[in-house]
């Protein structure tokens, strides 16, 4: 399927921007689309590969009413109390032939300030200053997405393994934090670092669920995810219990497991990384780390964690 021109345009093309895995902003505009419909667009909500992403999002999205549809249909669906929930891509490009064009991936809640009005016979298009973003939450994407983002919108919903902390699952959970943050008004400065400091004292006698992704080593100039550290590389020093899965596992289980649980995400960006753990039932986000620096995952990430944690 083609893509609209104009709108891939729209949701590639954009500014450098700096943000925590989870922000919030521009809260006063959050009543508004409470009496609107947000649309979750993606390439086909048709899709068998997007039927779990489709009922996770209908299920977990509580804030307004909700409806998924391809992303040729954004623009007929502006409206002033309307929003939008797309993946978007803001691109860096380098001179340097030895460097590839990278983008930051991120899953975005946007309105509009009410200037645009869908007229098929005018065939005026969406204009990016008339966006308003809401949410934001930031995508770990592998080599081919980061420097090929335009793949993303040819994919179905599931990404095709392109996002590594992306599944039904996930997203569910991402949903309900982002309903949770949305409903408090407030906004949520960038790179915010964050401990529950009750549900980390749960976790202190509770399993650790790790996505075995975090073993990668993975390359920036290479679409190489062969090379794995070892065990004692990341666990040695860890003392508390875990349990290494894929992701499929991990997905399968936040969503066929009534009985709440907390999974560790790695989330890799351009400019650095994110550590975070989710209850796996209510989808909060009871810790989140961030660095500056865009390395793999390390022990010390876990010690930090286990540090955390075992703080009175």
């Amino acid at each position: 399927m083609k893509l609209k021109t104009s709108f891939l345009h729209f949701i590639l093309i954009l500014p450098a921007i700096s943000f925590g895995q989870i922000a919030i902003t521009n809260v006063s505009e959050i009543a508004k689309i409470k009496n609107g419909t947000t649309f979750f667009a993606m390439s086909n909500p048709a899709s068998p590969k997007a039927a779990a992403y489709v009922e996770a999002i209908k299920k977990n999205w509580t804030l307004s009413k909700v409806e998924c549809i391809k992303y040729t249909e954004v623009e007929k669906n502006i409206a002033p109390n309307n929003s939008f929930v797309t993946i978007t891509a803001n691109m860096t490009s380098s001179n340097s032939t030895m460097e590839n064009t990278e983008s930051h991936i991120y899953l975005e809640l946007w309105t509009t300030n009410g200037n645009y009005t869908y007229d098929p016979k005018k065939r005026k298009h969406f204009n990016q200053a008339d966006k308003i973003s809401l949410a934001t939450i930031e995508l770990f994407a592998d080599f081919t997405a980061q420097n090929y983002p335009s793949s993303l919108y040819k994919m179905d919903y599931d990404a095709s393994g392109h996002l590594e902390n992306w599944s039904a699952g996930i997203v569910a959970n991402y949903i309900q934090q982002m309903t949770i943050l949305l409903n408090k008004g407030e906004i949520r400065e960038a790179k915010t670092v964050f401990y529950n400091k009750d549900e980390l004292k749960k976790l202190a006698s509770e399993t650790l669920f790790i996505p075995d992704y975090v073993m990668t080593k993975f390359s920036k100039n290479a679409d190489d995810e062969s090379k794995k550290f070892e065990t004692k590389e990341i666990f040695e020093g860890y003392n508390l219990t875990y349990k290494l899965l894929s992701l499929e596992e991990l997905n399968d289980k936040i969503l066929s497991n009534p009985t709440p649980f907390y999974y560790l995400l790695f989330i890799k960006t351009k400019d650095g990384k994110f550590v975070t753990v989710t209850n796996s039932k209510t989808g909060e986000i009871i810790y989140t780390e961030y660095s500056g620096s865009p390395s793999n995952f390390k022990s010390s990430d876990l010690k930090e964690l286990q540090k955390a944690i075992q703080k009175k």
